[in-house]
């Protein structure tokens, strides 16, 4: 078979540390050429492009997908670019792989579901959670129906002190929104994931700005300073929703950048069912058997890197033409969950009705 042309949008951190090494390895096995890189920071598509063999560099990646001849492009911009260089990617015949978020609303996640279907081609979120070995083994028990009717999940995503005071992660204009979407998304699509993406139906919410305004509030060592950046902070320091979903099942979920909590990161996740239960980031289940309670925890797990297993099966699946296992229609319901959050929020936390159908073919 004759190796895939890819072409890389967006070489920051996320790109040159989770991404690359996937296709560099890729490239190794004579499955893919890394034909192009683009950035706006035209120096930096550079630089990554000499450190890694890269022939061509691009500022513009609609001047990449006219000239390059790909069949693979890799989105990793800020998020706001995400939709706009998928879409153009997929209108160019390209298949993409494109970092979480897929795009900050749902209305732009289905125009992208739009695109993938006129196209013919391949479109995966990079969700790299559920490509974490304990993460897979667990969803292996969850399937086998070791849970029984999964009816709770809570997912958190908390960081004490750990805004990203770089880049613009912290300006809605670019990110689409604060912790919800940079670290909320991936732990509620892994416990999504592992219920088995049931229905959300409505959801309900807070998202504001606890202490991100306060005077004096620090931030991490070596996570820089907001107020000096120059960019602004408007998006949401806190968040917590609750959904609930077709069937009665109902999930919490809980994500800040500031939060007063004792741990500085924390991203776990619970999901429990009528006849056990997980504990996901400890790998841990609990069952009732003979009459007493037991506590599993799961041993000999596959390591390696996350983001590189999902890659490969995004690759796999193009090369295979099979479906991809992170579908744009999960996503879909991730991001109305996150979505209805944010409207909940501006409703003083009433409930809101979600819709998740994905657009109807035309």
């Amino acid at each position: 078979m004759k190796p895939l042309r890819v072409g890389l949008i967006g070489t920051g951190a996320i790109m040159q540390r989770a991404h690359v090494p996937a296709w560099t390895a890729l490239r190794d096995e004579g499955r893919v050429e890394i034909a192009a890189a683009c950035d706006v920071r035209r120096d930096a598509a550079q630089a990554l492009a000499d450190a890694h063999g890269i022939a061509a560099v691009y500022d513009d990646y609609r001047v990449m997908l006219r000239k390059a001849s790909l069949d693979v492009v890799d989105v990793a911009t800020p998020n706001a670019l995400h939709a706009p260089a998928a879409k153009a990617a997929l209108r160019a015949g390209c298949h993409v792989y494109c970092e979480k978020p897929l795009a900050p609303t749902p209305a732009e996640v289905r125009q992208l579901i739009r695109a993938r279907d006129r196209a013919g081609r391949r479109l995966m979120t990079g969700q790299h959670l559920r490509f974490e070995g304990r993460h897979a083994a667990l969803k292996r028990y969850v399937d086998a129906g070791v849970l029984g009717d999964v009816y709770y999940a809570r997912a958190s995503a908390l960081r004490r002190r750990g805004a990203p005071g770089w880049g613009k992660f912290l300006t809605r204009s670019v990110s689409g929104g604060g912790p919800l979407i940079d670290i909320g998304v991936h732990v509620l699509d892994l416990a999504l994931w592992l219920m088995g993406f049931p229905k959300p139906v409505s959801v309900s919410g807070v998202a504001p700005r606890k202490l991100a305004d306060r005077p004096g509030t620090v931030n991490r060592p070596g996570w820089g300073d907001w107020r000096t950046s120059g960019e602004p902070f408007d998006v949401e320091d806190f968040a917590v929703g609750f959904v609930r979903f077709e069937g009665g099942a109902v999930l919490v979920l809980e994500s800040s950048f500031l939060l007063n909590v004792p741990d500085e990161e924390v991203i776990a996740a619970i999901v429990c069912g009528t006849e056990g239960g997980l504990d996901v980031s400890a790998g841990r289940i609990v069952t009732q058997e003979h009459g007493v309670m037991r506590l599993s925890d799961l041993q000999n797990v596959p390591e390696g890197s996350p983001h590189a297993a999902a890659i490969v099966a995004f690759i796999e699946a193009v090369e295979h033409d099979r479906p991809v296992p992170v579908p744009a229609e999960e996503t879909l319901a991730v991001m109305a969950i996150l979505d209805g959050i944010y409207r909940s929020h501006a409703k003083g936390g009433r409930e809101v009705r979600l819709t998740v159908a994905p657009p109807r073919p035309t």
